[in-house]
């Protein structure tokens, strides 16, 4: 479903050696259709810089992304939007606050196609938001004509989780998307997550600083260091993984260990 070939991200080209910053090192990597992988990796390990190059963010220096099949590499970024879903890690993005759900929903259940004068909302979509919703057991459903911006943290993440997968992506792109929460409301959100792919069956990327849901969470890890992969483990050997295990592969990064090390001792 996802193809990258010899990615490489140079910032600051343009400058002196001195002011450029390599963000990717030259990365090939390959998902397979159906997979959930979570990524994990320090600050500035190139993680975030390779979500934003799927999504057309950024554009590489070099090498190749192809989403099923198709090469997006230089293809903008409202071109990507049919192909991929994406939350973000401020509840604030991917959503319009001032509008209500149902508004939203709809911008949603539009995505990729192409624009008319006619009348935007359509009652059998409603009908669909009704039972998506329903089915998220947060009471959603009898508030279609609230606003977005009045909703919870949480609430507002699985909105935006429902608008995400609502035309099934190809991919789906997780940013962070608990990392704003409380941990309860992260928990909760987290298990809507891995419901909502596995019912749907979709690809998925998932970027976390937890260890712990980055082995609870997925079928697949990968972690980042410094623009390259330097771990890649599923299937039974994901399973068996532990946190201390993975402690020793990030040596003294203090944005990965400190947070589970708040984990370990409750």
């Amino acid at each position: 479903m996802l193809e990258i070939k010899n990615l490489t991200k140079i910032f600051n080209l343009d400058q002196a050696p001195e002011f450029q910053k390599l963000a990717l090192d030259n990365i090939s990597l390959t998902i397979e259709d159906g997979e959930f992988v979570t990524i994990i990796g320090g600050n500035g390990s190139g993680k975030s810089t390779l979500m934003n190059m799927i999504s057309g963010v950024y554009s590489p220096t070099s090498g190749s992304i192809i989403i099923d099949g198709i090469d997006v590499t230089n293809k903008p970024e409202y071109e990507r939007a049919k192909y991929l879903g994406r939350v973000f890690q401020d509840p604030m993005m991917g959503t319009a606050g001032n509008m209500s759900i149902s508004e939203n929903l709809e911008l949603a259940i539009r995505r990729g196609e192409k624009r008319t004068l006619r009348w935007g909302f359509k009652k059998e979509n409603e009908e669909i938001f009704i039972k998506t919703l329903s089915g998220l057991n947060l009471g959603l459903e009898d508030r279609l004509t609230h606003k977005v911006g009045l909703l919870s943290g949480g609430q507002r993440q699985a909105v935006t989780l429902v608008m995400a997968t609502l035309k099934k992506p190809k991919l789906l792109l997780l940013d962070e998307h608990t990392a704003a929460l409380d941990p309860k409301t992260a928990s909760k959100v987290l298990d809507l997550t891995c419901r909502v792919v596995e019912e749907n069956k979709l690809t998925t990327l998932m970027i976390t600083h937890n260890m712990r849901d980055a082995i609870k969470y997925g079928d697949r890890l990968i972690m980042f260091d410094s623009g390259h992969i330097v771990f890649d483990i599923k299937g039974e050997e994901k399973k068996n993984l532990t946190i201390e295990q993975l402690l020793k592969k990030f040596d003294n990064d203090s944005s990965i260990v400190l947070d589970d090390n708040l984990l370990l001792s409750k």
